[in-house]
């Protein structure tokens, strides 16, 4: 329910603003008016429609409401109604005075009458005097006499131009305590006879007769900062022994005035001053020394024949100088030395033959119009700061080459006599922006190499020259140019005939294009060149690789034969010494596996320890396996109280049969041979006391010599040194003896032949008279 009401009133509301809105455009806006009451601010423009009486139905919101262009006569009272009205504009009418009550357009700000017929400003202006809030006011094409009677508290802009003012008194600016800007420009104005105005700022007197100023003419205007006096061409303001004064003026335009001196002494706080256009001759030294605020300064379009070196003295201030259109041949090269803050000169529409050498800090220099025929190459040397140089319109044959300068971005040559780009360098000038060839004489291409040391280059204008249209040679200048950033000028061909009036992309398009297909096909052969020798490198790469891969392989065969050959080697020494058949047996199919396993295996095969017969090398120790055990004290002798040498195998021969497995660091090849060859001493030495003293005294020797190893053996046991490969096979023979009741070991051998020997499980161990040689000795064991 409430839902429904809310939209009701939303309804209603909508069809009341509406209903408002139609109102207005009908009783709001007069017929034949353009209105707009709806957007802020609200017009009503009713300009140019004949109206001879003030339109009805006005709304009373409007803000701007124009009337110009009609025929109005009078301005009824019930415009006072209007009270939002902030602009009112009754231009070009026929009014000859104005309501004396204004008082309802409080608001308003901005009140044009300008050609109508007011006359006398006391009794046609007086309503004015009503409006509390006007700022602007309007007067121009009236005819006005004077000013005097015209009185607003608030105004500030008064333009009467072209009234028909004859004279400017103490009292006509005395109604108008808020004015700051006076125009009486076009006006019959003779005479100034000390007007007063104490806010007044700026004045614009141009156009009228004036002629003699006093030098207080202008006194009465304590805060004046802009004066106009241009186009009075009897004007006279400084003389010999006077001149025009005033303390803070600070803009000056006296152009067009027929002034032979510049008279601005007399003006301490001067900044701007035009004195373009006159008949100014000469400028003495130190000229403007009084002017020392001075910035800008136009002489342009005087009689200057020469300037002297101290002419512009003293102008610290000095940042834009026109001396243009003047009759100078030359220009000293300090006579700009003192402007160090000079950014503009301006030298253009002279008659200089030679590029004046500058030393100054200039940005901008204008030599256009000129007769200037040469530019060399240290011509710039006195300008570190400029950035734009203009030589258009001069007579330059020849494109400057060899110029230096770090800063120059614009280069403008246009409309010279310049025939050929040929044998040209820019490489001076690295950041070169802008160059302009328009207008010239060029009938060859472009070479592209001539702006290879120009990478900033966006804008080359070469348009309005007489072309020859030799389309080989100018491709690479037209692809150049094309490549370029911005947009380029059409260029016409001049010759030959029948392409005369065409671009160049037009009577040159078929030609291109069969150079483009041309160079494209000759992209496609070196492509396909390129393809060629890609693949011919391939191909070598694939056969050396090869070929590097055959001959690894030629020397792993190599030395898989080189291992079977010690293998053979070893099993020919095995033979000699009679090993029983089952051992060779398993080594010859331990010599099988390990060469298939050698075949199989791609990498490099490791060596074992088992396959040395002498010290191995660096490479074969690198590839050697890290043995688990260490074999070197598998073979251990003792005796028992029986005086029968028995043969027990401890330490890691132990740890194989079931015994704790003790890991131990390896040991160097040549250490374990020192060992081997110390026992084998110990041995010997053992033997010897045996057959001096007997079993008994032999078999406590052995016992004790057993107990009292050497040091260095149990050092070595003690750090779990490996077993060399030698006592790695003994250590395998002797277990299998030992198995099968046969014994290789020279201590088996000490009991003789004669004298018998015990049994010991299935080993018998004999008493020898002398110790045997190395090699097979038969076995013992009855069983066998």
């Amino acid at each position: 329910m409430a839902e429904e009401t809310l939209g009701k009133s939303v309804v209603s509301w909508l069809v009341l603003v509406l209903l408002l809105l139609l109102e207005v455009k009908a009783h709001g806006c007069p017929a034949r008016c353009q209105c707009n009451l709806v957007h802020v601010p609200r017009t009503v423009n009713c300009a140019g429609l004949g109206l001879q009486a003030f339109p009805e139905n006005i709304s009373d919101v409007v803000e701007h409401l124009d009337l110009s262009g009609n025929l109005l006569t009078e301005l009824p009272a019930e415009v006072n109604r209007l009270t939002e009205l902030q602009q009112l504009n009754l231009a070009r009418n026929k009014l000859s005075s104005l309501p004396v009550n204004l008082r309802g357009l409080g608001n308003l700000r901005k009140l044009d009458l300008s050609e109508n017929a007011l006359k006398d400003p006391q009794p046609d202006l007086a309503g004015i005097a009503h409006l509390a809030r006007l700022k602007t006011l309007y007067l121009a094409g009236n005819p006005l006499a004077e000013l005097d009677g015209l009185k607003n508290a608030a105004l500030q802009f008064l333009s009467a131009d072209s009234c028909g003012i004859e004279r400017l008194k103490n009292t006509s600016l005395s109604g108008l305590p808020e004015l700051t800007k006076l125009s009486l420009s076009g006006n019959p104005l003779k005479d100034i006879k000390d007007p007063y105005s104490l806010k007044l700022k700026g004045l614009d007197l141009s156009k009228c007769q004036l002629k003699v100023l006093s030098p207080r003419a202008f006194q009465g205007f304590p805060e004046l900062i802009d004066l106009r006096l241009a186009d009075n061409p009897t004007l006279v303001y400084s003389t010999r022994y006077e001149t025009l004064r005033h303390q803070k003026l600070q803009k000056i335009d006296v152009s067009r005035c027929d002034l032979d001196r510049p008279g601005l002494h007399g003006f301490p706080s001067l900044t701007y001053a035009r004195l373009s256009s006159n008949s100014i001759r000469m400028l003495p030294d130190r000229i403007f020394a009084k002017n020392r605020e001075l910035t800008h300064l136009f002489l342009d379009y005087n009689h200057l024949e020469r300037l002297n070196k101290s002419t512009f003295a003293n102008l610290l201030r000095l940042q834009v100088l026109d001396l243009s259109a003047n009759g100078l041949k030359a220009v000293p090269s300090m006579a700009f030395r003192d402007n160090i803050e000079l950014q503009f000169l301006n030298l253009s529409d002279n008659y200089m033959v030679d590029f004046p050498k500058l030393s100054t800090s200039v940005i901008s220099l204008d030599l256009s119009a000129n007769l200037i025929s040469r530019v060399d190459p240290n011509s710039l040397s006195g300008t570190p700061s400029l950035y734009h140089l203009n030589l258009s319109k001069n007579l330059i044959d020849e494109m400057p080459s060899g110029l230096d300068s770090g800063t120059l971005r614009n280069l403008i040559l246009r409309r010279n006599r310049i025939t050929s780009l040929e044998n040209v360098s820019l490489s001076g000038l690295p950041e070169l922006e802008k160059l302009d060839l328009s207008g010239n004489m060029l009938t060859k291409g472009v070479t592209p190499e001539i702006f290879f040391d120009n990478p900033n280059l966006r804008h080359l204008y070469l348009h309005d020259n007489p072309w020859i249209c030799d389309c080989t040679q100018l491709y690479p200048g037209y692809m150049f140019l094309t490549s370029l950033a911005a947009k380029t000028e059409t260029l016409i061909c001049h010759s030959p005939k029948n392409v005369t009036g065409f671009s160049w992309k037009l009577a040159c398009a078929n030609e291109w294009k069969r150079e483009i297909l041309h160079k494209s096909s000759n992209k496609t052969w070196g492509l396909i060149l390129v393809s060629l020798l890609t693949v011919v490198v391939l191909t070598g790469t694939i056969i050396s690789i090869r070929h590097s891969m055959k001959l690894k392989r030629q020397a792993r065969n190599q030395r898989l034969e080189v291992e079977r050959a010690e293998v053979r080697e070893r099993l020919r020494l095995l033979q000699r010494r009679f090993v029983p058949l089952f051992i060779l047996t398993f080594l010859l199919k331990r010599s099988q596996r390990l060469q298939e396993e050698l075949r199989e295996v791609t990498s490099e095969p490791r060596i074992h320890p088992m396959e040395l017969i002498g010290p191995p090398s660096y490479e074969e120790a690198v590839t050697m396996p890290r043995l688990a055990r260490s074999l070197d004290a598998l073979d251990t002798v003792t005796t028992d109280s029986r005086s029968t040498t028995v043969i027990r195998m401890t330490g890691s021969s132990e740890s194989l049969r079931g015994g704790k497995k003790r890991r131990r660091p390896r040991r160097l090849r040549s250490q374990s041979e020192d060992n081997l060859t110390r026992r084998e001493m110990r041995r010997q030495e053992r033997l010897r006391r045996v057959r001096e003293t007997g079993p008994t005294a032999g078999q406590n020797d052995n016992v004790v010599n057993r107990q009292e190893d050497d040091p260095d053996d149990k050092e070595g046991r003690s750090r779990n040194r490996p077993p060399t490969p030698t006592a790695a096979k003994r250590k395998s023979i002797r277990r299998m003896s030992t198995r099968n009741g046969t014994s290789t070991d020279d201590e088996d051998s000490e009991g003789g032949g004669d004298a018998g020997g015990r049994r010991i499980g299935r080993t018998v161990i004999r008493n020898l008279d002398r110790e045997p040689r190395s090699g097979y000795r038969p076995s013992t064991d009855g069983d066998s």
